[in-house]
């Protein structure tokens, strides 16, 4: 089960991470760098905004966005690959249940960065 959710490739790592460091750096930049508590909101941004592209991502690989997909596939063909829509779920349901959980990374590096700044709000009470 643990190898299942975090042993993935370290690339999703690596763009977890530099995404959150550039999304704090942002948040940084806007509210200046003299202030300690403004490293605690860029910690805590950037790993919020991380771990809910995270939670996105999943919400889109469990099938919430399907029905765009099966409208768009309908209109871009004459002949219908599919009959309906229950066909399309099940079709992609079955090629999903292959694939990896590969938005865990993000959920995980956003996790960290957002624990990292909760710490730092402790540390500066």
């Amino acid at each position: 089960m643990f190898r299942k959710l975090f042993l993935h490739s370290p690339v999703r790592y690596i763009v977890g991470v530099v995404l959150a460091l550039i999304i704090g750096f942002l948040c940084l930049l806007s509210k200046g760098f003299e202030y300690r508590i403004s490293y605690v909101d860029a910690f805590s941004v950037a790993g919020g905004a991380v771990f809910f592209l995270g939670l996105l991502q999943m919400v889109s690989h469990y099938g919430a966005f399907d029905i765009f997909g099966y409208s768009f596939s309908s209109f871009r063909r004459k002949e219908r690959e599919y009959t309906d829509y229950i066909d399309y779920q099940t079709k992609k349901r079955a090629v999903k249940s292959n694939s990896k959980l590969t938005y865990m990374p993000f959920i995980a590096v956003g996790a960290i960065f957002f624990i990292i700044g909760m710490i730092l709000n402790v540390c500066l009470l």
